[in-house]
């Protein structure tokens, strides 16, 4: 076996989940493997709980640009030195730009991971060999120099981790108190420290929260990304049927269990896609291709505007769906090409 190891680092929370069983299968594989992790919202709670030992290294919840800007520099200088400490790896795997950025210092190859086509890639796009993105995204306009290391997979970045996840929707519910005839809700409010944050998402989901609440029927989670999110979650929403959560939780299994998911956006969203609940998603930023796709699949519901909302609100509660998968040859051709890096 060779003496290198491999780098992963989880920069957010749904990180931990879709890296997750790329790094399980190197280890399978005989590869070591070593994980970094920025303590942003429930990163290092998530990781903890699915078994991963992590070396966490930077500091989170930076708000405004001159934090985020001067949060991510640190980090970097921090993973940098956290390198320099003992034997450099053979490659970096993550959706991260700080460790991306890190890499790119140390002159250490990278495989990056991206899902949104507005999101920041320069980054990632300098220190990638290859930058992986959804099949859905092949026709759609890149960073040139981000179109110019892309290579795509089969299915959603949620396929990767979906797929094999032993989602058990009875059990589950019993878990948790909710019953046959309930129509159970998973609420994910709109991530703030975000650079796509908006305050328009923010009051939409509230508002939707409400609405839904007025169904006797309804009975809801939600799922807020920090400790100071849970305070003005207690603070806008009562009532016996909303339970807030106070812990990390992996939300696969929550969602498989529900019958509508309502979110700011991004992961939680697809994951209802590909296991077959329909969304709606207060997501006010430039709007994701994916999930515009997702939407004409009928999948997802825009609740963007009053208008919407009112609608959304009117019209029957959505029922399930079939599930957006599996596509097993996208986990596939990551691991073809990490393999192919680390045997350059």
């Amino acid at each position: 076996m060779d003496d290198g190891w491999l780098w992963f680092d989880f920069e957010n929370t749904p990180h931990v989940l879709f890296l997750e069983p790329l790094l399980r299968r190197m280890v399978e594989r005989g590869r070591q493997i070593r994980i970094t992790a920025k303590p942003q919202s429930q990163t290092l709670e998530l990781a903890d709980a699915r078994g991963l030992e992590i070396t966490r290294v930077g500091s989170g919840g930076h708000k405004g640009l001159v934090q985020k800007l001067w949060g991510g520099v640190g980090r970097s200088v921090g993973l940098v030195a956290w390198v320099m400490k003992d034997r450099r790896p053979q490659l970096l795997v993550s959706s991260s730009r700080t460790a991306s950025l890190a890499a790119l210092v140390l002159g250490i190859p990278a495989i990056g991971l991206l899902d949104y086509e507005h999101s920041e890639h320069r980054a990632i796009a300098l220190a990638c060999r290859s930058l992986w993105l959804p099949d859905l995204l092949r026709d759609v306009k890149l960073p040139a120099p981000s179109k110019r290391i892309a290579r795509y997979y089969a299915g959603l970045k949620e396929n990767l981790y979906l797929d094999s996840w032993p989602v058990n929707r009875e059990a589950e519910r019993l878990a948790i108190g909710v019953g046959s005839a309930d129509y159970f809700v998973v609420a994910r409010p709109p991530a703030e420290t975000a650079h796509y944050g908006s305050e328009v998402s923010g009051r939409l989901f509230y508002a939707a929260v409400a609405g839904l609440l007025q169904r006797p029927e309804v009975h809801m989670i939600i799922v807020p990304r920090t400790a100071e999110q849970r305070r003005e979650v207690l603070q806008a929403v009562d009532g016996p049927r909303a339970h807030i959560l106070d812990h990390a939780v992996a939300g696969p299994s929550l969602v498989g269990a529900s019958d509508l998911v309502l979110s700011g956006g991004g992961t939680m969203n697809r994951e209802a896609a590909v296991l077959g609940v329909p969304a709606w998603s207060v997501f006010a930023g430039p709007t994701p291709y994916i999930d515009e796709t997702l939407a004409s699949e009928g999948r997802l519901r825009w609740v963007r505007t009053d208008v919407e909302l009112t609608a959304a609100l009117a019209a029957p509660l959505p029922k399930r769906l079939g599930a957006r998968g599996p596509f097993p040859e996208g986990i596939a051709a990551i691991l073809a090409d990490i393999e192919t890096c680390l045997r350059a």
